[in-house]
């Protein structure tokens, strides 16, 4: 499910001010936004924790920045340092991210507002590791 009303510009146009604003205006519908698809409440979390000004443009950079706190937030660190197993790093960014896979196959939010596994385990697998190395 997705939001019925937009916002008023593409996201990557806008403040996050004037995001939390079309937030607010809109309630009752679903409001993942930008490319890592930011719930709200995560939105708000991350831009405090990382000290972006409400004026700042919601960019892809500014996405990226978020999205790597998130990533770090899986336990990052100690999967490069051996100290947390892939499958566990894994499972922790599908607790994140509802189109990844938990090791059953489905996501963490299987069923919940239309979410569900967009990819397979295995495919997450190869992915993680092409990027981090095996």
């Amino acid at each position: 499910m997705s939001a019925t009303r937009l916002p008023s510009a593409p996201p990557t146009q806008l403040t996050l001010r004037q995001i939390y604003e079309w937030i607010d205006q809109t309630p009752g519908q679903h409001h993942a936004i930008g490319r890592y698809q930011f719930i709200p409440s995560t939105l708000a979390r991350l831009v405090e924790a990382e000290g972006i000004s409400l004026d700042q443009e919601f960019t892809p950079q500014v996405q990226r920045q978020l999205a790597a706190h998130l990533v770090f937030e899986a336990d990052y660190q100690e999967f490069l340092n051996g100290r947390t197993d892939a499958d566990t790093f894994m499972d922790n960014l599908a607790r994140i991210w509802a189109g990844l896979p938990l090791r059953n196959g489905n996501s963490a939010y299987h069923n919940y507002a239309g979410n569900r596994a967009t990819i397979t385990r295995a495919t997450f697998s190869g992915v993680v590791e092409a990027t981090y190395g095996p």
